[in-house]
């Protein structure tokens, strides 16, 4: 259950600063089209950077949140003898690196096609300001990488109530003030 939550956690921020990079994407380049994407790293190198941050947390790189995640949800596995289920984590975790470094090297590494045209232009407050939340969830996901302890301190209480609805229905009726 511990595993289950901080998972959770660490998806929802990861996964909707992946939407936000795909959006910075389409609003810089024009696109979201692989086959009409390129050339970004050599224009937008943030952008680029703040990509691997929720593309390899997402597969369970270390030193970023989804390691930890991974790991705790690998273990669980191994300690209730679900060997299929840690193999199954292990190799989505795999096929999710793989994915993402398809992505990185289509949109961002290879050159852009001559047929995509010029990229929009954006002022460059504008940029910083739909960079800005990319590069704040990519600092709490490097965050709970290098400082797991509070989310799984929260994860751990959150289960240890879930588990037990009645430490919730005392808070709730906290019949100690009646």
């Amino acid at each position: 259950m511990l595993g289950g939550i901080f998972y959770v956690i660490h998806h929802i921020i990861v996964k909707a600063n992946l939407f936000f990079v795909s959006g910075a994407v389409n609003r810089l380049a024009g696109s979201t089209d692989l086959q009409t994407l390129g050339g970004l790293y050599r224009d937008k190198p943030l952008l680029a950077l703040l990509f691997f941050v929720p593309a390899f947390s997402l597969a369970g790189f270390p030193p970023l949140s989804g390691f930890w995640a991974k790991l705790l949800l690998i273990q669980a596995s191994i300690e209730s003898d679900e060997f299929v289920i840690a193999g199954v984590a292990l190799t989505v975790g795999l096929l999710t690196a793989y994915s993402m470094t398809k992505i990185w090297l289509n949109a961002f590494w290879k050159a852009r096609p001559d047929e995509a045209g010029p990229p929009p232009s954006f002022a460059p407050r504008r940029r910083w300001l739909l960079l800005a939340p990319i590069a704040a969830l990519a600092t709490i996901t490097l965050t709970i990488g290098l400082y797991a302890r509070p989310l799984y301190s929260l994860s751990e209480r959150a289960a240890t109530e879930l588990m037990d609805p009645s430490i919730y229905v005392e808070a709730v009726l906290d019949r100690d003030s009646q």
